[in-house]
């Protein structure tokens, strides 16, 4: 897939507007400076595409227009709700010797319920991007910065779904969820629809049942620019999800004992030992 947003913007749009949020280094979709690895030299590429979509590569590429915040929020708490948005909470407690107890499980977001200016509930919202395979990406970014286009010899990157999802994502689920579970909570996961087509396959359940809830959203193409389109919404129970993302299926019993008993046999077998 090849890069397709720089500072926020399609590499297709040379308007004045692209170019100048470009050259400040900014981030339309928080509405200030881009900080992606750095505060000073940021990389500034949010997504790829196959030229259709895009699969992003910063979450906070999803903060496009509030889309996620109201999704969630119609789901959680109803059409029409009144809420506020709180980043980066933590939900843990735990114990140092001799010091004061601090907190760990950063929750992305959490959104509340405001009824008569007082919080009557609150939902998780956990945002995750992709990673990729390849070579780095500031050299592309730069060539693009100076020339107005893309190297295509050097624009070329392979998201990593598997990993993003069994060793970014999964270990930050199974952190939190159980938290919500216990709680009555609603936790939602957004992500694009190619991070999601990528996922190992979970059985589905119902809106009432669901305790981690996908907000799946197509990063489509208009014109010069990418735009998040209306999400699919996919309920799911813990139990499932937690199972799909484990790595691999374990074998039977017999074919490791097959296996072992191959190498013992082998030329060259293990070091045999008396307890």
């Amino acid at each position: 897939m090849l890069i397709s947003e720089i500072f926020g913007f399609g590499v297709d749009d040379q308007t004045p507007k692209a170019r100048s949020s470009r050259g400040q280094k900014l981030c339309p979709f928080r509405n200030s400076a881009c900080t992606k690895a750095s505060k000073s030299d940021p990389i500034g590429i949010c997504s790829l595409s196959d030229g259709n979509t895009a699969a992003s590569l910063c979450p906070v590429r999803f903060l496009e227009g509030g889309k996620i915040f109201r999704d969630a929020a119609r789901i959680a708490f109803g059409e029409g709700a009144e809420f506020a948005v709180f980043p980066e909470i933590r939900i843990l407690k735990i114990a140092n010797e001799g010091k004061k107890t601090r907190k760990i499980g950063k929750v992305d977001f959490l959104i509340g319920r405001i009824e008569s200016d007082k919080i009557s509930d609150f939902a998780a919202i956990e945002v995750q991007a992709v990673y990729f395979s390849g070579g780095e990406t500031r050299s592309p970014m730069n060539y693009y910065l100076e020339h107005g286009q893309l190297d295509i010899s050097n624009s070329d990157r392979r998201p990593d779904f598997r990993s993003s999802a069994q060793k970014r994502l999964a270990p930050q689920l199974q952190l939190k969820v159980p938290v919500f579970r216990r709680w009555g909570k609603k936790f939602f996961v957004v992500v694009d629809s190619h991070f999601f087509s990528h996922l190992p396959t979970f059985k589905e359940t119902t809106a009432s049942n669901s305790e981690v809830t996908w907000l799946s959203y197509p990063i489509k193409k208009s014109g010069n620019n990418y735009s998040l389109a209306n999400a699919d919404i996919i309920y799911s129970e813990w139990d499932e999800i937690q199972t799909s993302l484990r790595e691999g299926t374990p074998p039977e019993p017999s074919e490791i004992i097959l296996e072992l008993q191959t190498k013992l046999n082998s030329k060259n077998p293990p070091l045999r030992i008396q307890s």
